[in-house]
């Protein structure tokens, strides 16, 4: 593509080789682009469009292809045009350059064909070969092993420069580093069985790449392709679909991941809020066969002590695996369903049914949705049959069609109306999904993609017909770009119950929440292939009830908590309940989501401005350079809360295993077996552990306790934490009260946070404005801390007023004295505990209050904390027989060499039978045992110890 012609708004200018640029050469002058277009010399053409402030849409289409023919199953509709804008264009023999708002520029180099975008003088982004055609590469060629080949799809592909040190994010669920550069994956959504982490391709592939430069690339194709994130060459990211004539995508920027991903949401739609209920504990396995099960759970968990919100039906409420497809009871185990349904909700619980694509063609429906067309077809548009489906042969419905959509909606009401509050939307890839059959808008591999968003459509475009007042709740696995605006709650998949398949689950729910997928949570517990592990469930639900979902899954072992024994159960129960208490901050959360697109869990540096990114990288600058730390209402991190040298930006843009929940939570879940102290890398500013109330100083990595009674969660310093009293389900949530913690901290003079809350159910609070918010402002000095609290909103239902209880945070004494608004508080209003350090100071408001606590005097003193050298890691099997196992670690130190430290294996006396030299590097190591001892005897079957630096892995060796 060399040279062109282009269109702005009121003139058109004709170029050719030599280009011969018009309005005079190296011309300047303003005009108003609606869109801009380049015909290129082989008859293809160019677009760019400007949609938004930074949003701009480039559009290649090959000759003769019509400029509104392309269309999109992710895009609701553009942001309002900025066309009424003047903008600057500059046209010269060699480029052109638009100056847009935001210190944008676009420039076209002419010849070669390429488009780049810059900030100030910065490039973002930029082509490294425009949109180009090619010929498919079959998987192996004659003299090539299947493996060695790279398969790359017919149709239109385009290349991107990638600057040295950049990361890219997203992509999807992939349990992968967060960090996905490097690798080169599929956009095909496929289930797996069973996976661990590793596994680069599952049930939700997005085609968006997020750059640590400040830019979101987003391809609107569903068409199956590929993200080469400079795997095949290190400097170029290459994206390709098949058999696309035509290739549109966008580049969304911004001053942070915040900011990109607000964008982003723009274009493809945002989450609806959530019904309160979902924000509870919802249990479910594989499993429940009858009503008297569903009761005997909910009694159960109820007398153990656990809250309890949602119970979920897997296949057995139909009749199971051989009646998928029936959508209806069996009657025989579930006889009067209305009835189950009703009683449950009467204790609390809600009940969620599972429903699948493919009809088994022993399904009471099989004659039914194969007469009426319902399903795909052979290319003869006869009924296609799966043979191949694992439950047996079935046929698939075929969504794209309206009378099939209509046909599953009226299966979703009437169970609606018997009582059903939720959808489990399973199998929605579709998991087994033949490429030879048809669908409706093409063949199967062609609009494979887009088949869990339009399956997910069916629900919310209904919901919003028929029952507009409701919340939609979908757990589903499968979908695409803009999945997120149809109320869909996703998991992982049929993840293993393992150590491997639970580490995955932090880089699967950052890498989605940064495609604007906000609820990415896993089977909590593990679902499949492994066997009962008590301290696996315990540290997985730990981590779970701080997910954006919490809902325990399995089959073959018991994935309920009450199941599991001391001190197992107990944590677990801890861990939960806690989630209850800290549902106001969560729902907050979810709010935000729907307003900004801003995830419920984050990547370590969500907040951090990436301008300031690329400053630090350059000239080194720390925290300490910056001024007094403060965090914006929105989460974003301000300059001065950047981290350190010791902890920089791209360390907390690649951590694997520790996020934050919104802006004031730090969650480090503990991911290995036997663990009990744990490294956390903290952004900058203070930082305060939630369960001991010690402050940890931020700008490096710190070594935190965790026991088994529960993972580490910090604080942010000077944050506000809205929490509420335990009760065991949501619909018993109370918005009359509200315990309110505050850390107030010398680091942070100032800092704000805004609650949100409404009835809990109304689809349509925020577009009637049927909600409250509550802001609380804290301001810190030596001398006094003051609280503002201030209401606004109303909703029906609300209290008359509400009783705040102030939980003041690491109080060294009681202040010497308490104002309530500029009055002096009576003596009554407040109490100290002098083991908890916490001050209370109860007080009703209606629209507002103020606090002041005079010579309040702090324990903000920092903990020493050294960090772990080193972790011993799960081993590659705990239960292993002649071939051995592979034993891991993980040096985060360098050690010296007059001081190896030594990894041992004791028997299950104690006494030493094997001993290795660990590895002094810093970095990931591994090492092999072959289950003998230091004389290269087989040791005995038995339980043994592997154990380094006060550190051990608990092992089984088998005959």
């Amino acid at each position: 593509m060399a040279g062109g012609r282009y269109q702005s708004h009121s003139t058109t200018i004709e170029t050719q080789e030599p280009v011969a640029p018009g309005h005079g050469q190296d011309a300047d002058y303003a005009s108003i682009i609606y869109s801009l277009r380049i015909k290129s010399s082989d008859g293809s053409t160019l677009q760019i469009r400007p949609l938004a402030a930074g949003v701009i849409k480039i559009n290649y289409f090959t000759p003769g292809r019509s400029f509104d023919s392309d269309s999109s199953v992710s895009v609701i509709q553009f942001p309002q045009s900025a066309g009424a804008e003047q903008y600057q264009e500059r046209n010269t023999a060699n480029f052109l350059k638009l100056s847009l708002p935001d210190d944008l520029n676009i420039v076209v180099k002419k010849q070669p064909l390429r488009i780049s975008i810059l900030r100030g003088t910065d490039t973002l982004v930029s082509e490294a070969a425009g949109a180009f055609r090619q010929v498919a590469q079959t998987p192996a060629v004659a003299g090539t092993s299947a493996a060695a080949a790279t398969f790359a799809p017919g149709g239109t592909a385009v290349r991107f420069r990638l600057a040295p040190g950049e990361r890219l994010y997203g992509t999807g669920s992939r349990a992968l580093p967060v960090n996905r550069r490097g690798y080169r994956l599929e956009l095909y959504n496929q289930a797996h069985y069973g996976f661990g982490n590793g596994e680069p391709n599952l049930n939700i592939t997005l085609p968006t790449v997020l750059s640590s430069r400040g830019y979101m690339l987003f391809f609107d194709h569903h068409a199956p392709g590929y993200l080469d994130l400079g795997k095949t060459d290190k400097n170029v990211l290459e994206y390709g679909a098949e058999n696309l004539t035509s290739l549109s995508y966008f580049v969304i920027t911004g001053r942070d991941q915040a900011e990109i991903l607000e964008r982003y949401t723009a274009l493809t739609g945002r989450q609806p809020l959530p019904p309160r209920w979902a924000l509870g504990l919802i249990q479910s396995r594989f499993g429940y066969k009858t009503d008297a099960e569903m009761q005997q759970v909910a009694t159960r968990m109820r007398r153990e002590n656990f809250p309890l919100d949602a119970l979920v039906l897997d296949l057995y409420w139909f009749g199971g695996t051989k009646r998928q497809g029936d959508f209806d009871w069996d009657g025989a185990k579930f006889s009067n369903p209305a009835g189950m349904m009703s009683r449950l909700k009467q204790q609390g619980i809600k009940t969620i049914l599972i429903s699948e694509p493919y009809v088994m063609r022993t399904s009471r429906n099989d004659s039914l949705v194969r007469t009426q067309g319902l399903v795909g077809t052979t290319s003869m548009g006869r009924p296609f049959t799966v043979g191949s489906f694992w439950a047996g042969p079935a046929s698939i419905l075929d969504v794209f069609k309206p009378k099939t959509r209509s046909w599953m909606w009226a299966q979703y009401r009437r169970l609606h109306d018997q009582g059903a509050a939720g959808w489990w939307s399973d199998l929605g890839e579709p998991e087994n999904h033949p490429e030879a059959m048809r669908h409706a808008t093409g063949p199967a591999r062609a609009v494979h993609n887009a088949y869990g968003q339009e399956w997910a459509r069916i629900i919310q475009d209904n919901y919003s017909q028929e029952f507009p007042d409701e919340r939609v709740f979908n757990l589903a696995r499968s979908g695409w770009a803009g999945m997120q605006r149809n109320s869909v709650f996703p998991w992982s998949g049929d993840i293993q119950r393992s150590w491997s398949g639970y580490q995955a689950q932090i880089p699967v729910m950052l890498g989605m929440g940064q495609g604007g997928v906000g609820y990415m949570h896993s089977d909590a517990g593990g679902f499949c292939v492994g066997g009962i592990d008590s301290e696996l469930y315990t540290r997985w639900l730990q981590m779970a009830s701080l997910c954006p979902i919490l809902r325990p899954h399995g089959e073959g072992v018991p994935p309920e908590p009450y199941y599991y024994p001391n001190p197992y159960k107990s944590s677990v129960r801890n861990a939960v309940q806690l989630r209850y208490q800290l549902l106001p901050y969560l729902y907050t959360l979810a709010w935000q989501n729907t307003l900004s697109g801003a995830p419920l869990a984050r990547t370590m540096d969500f907040g951090a401005d990436i301008s300031f990114q690329q400053q630090a990288a350059t000239i080194g600058q720390t925290a300490a350079d910056a001024t007094a730390a403060t965090t914006a209402p929105d989460g974003r991190i301000q300059p001065s809360a950047a981290p350190s040298d010791e902890a920089d930006i791209t360390q907390l843009a690649t951590l694997n295993d520790q996020y934050l929940l919104g802006p004031n939570l730090l969650v480090a879940p503990v991911l290995n077996p036997s663990q009990r102290r744990r490294n956390v890398v903290l952004p900058g500013g203070n930082w305060i552990d939630y369960h001991s109330n010690l402050t940890y100083p931020g700008g490096r990595t710190v070594g935190v306790a965790a026991p088994l009674a529960h993972a580490p969660l910090l604080v942010r310093a000077g944050a506000f934490l809205p929490t509420t009293p335990y009760r065991p389900s949501t619909a018993q949530y109370r918005p009359d009260t509200l315990l309110l913690r505050y850390y107030p901290d010398p680091s942070t003079p100032q800092s704000e946070f805004t609650m949100y809350d409404d009835d809990g159910h109304s689809a349509r609070a925020l577009a009637q404005k049927q909600f409250e918010t509550l802001t609380m402002r804290g301001t810190h000095t030596a001398g006094q801390t003051d609280v503002v609290l201030s209401c606004q909103g109303s909703y029906a239902g609300q209290p008359a007023s509400r009783l705040v209880r102030l939980l003041v945070q690491r109080v060294a004494a009681p202040p010497t004295a308490i104002y309530l608004d500029k009055e002096q508080a009576a003596a009554d209003i407040s109490s100290y505990d002098p083991v908890r350090h916490e001050l209370e100071v109860r007080f009703r408001i209606k629209a507002g209050a103020t606090v002041s606590l005079r010579g309040l005097k702090l324990i903000a003193e920092p903990t020493a904390a050294d960090p772990e050298t080193l972790t011993l890691e799960a081993p590659g099997s705990r239960t292993f027989g002649p071939r051995g196992t592979t034993l891991r670690y993980t040096r985060h130190a360098a050690g010296t060499a007059d001081a190896p430290v030594l990894l041992l294996i004791r028997n299950a006396q104690g006494d030493v039978v094997r001993v290795f030299s660990l590895d002094t590097s810093p970095g990931p190591h591994s090492l092999a045992w072959n289950g003998r001892d230091d004389q290269n005897r087989p040791v005995a079957p038995g339980v043994y110890v592997a154990e380094a630096s006060e550190q051990h892995q608990r092992l089984i060796v088998t005959p």
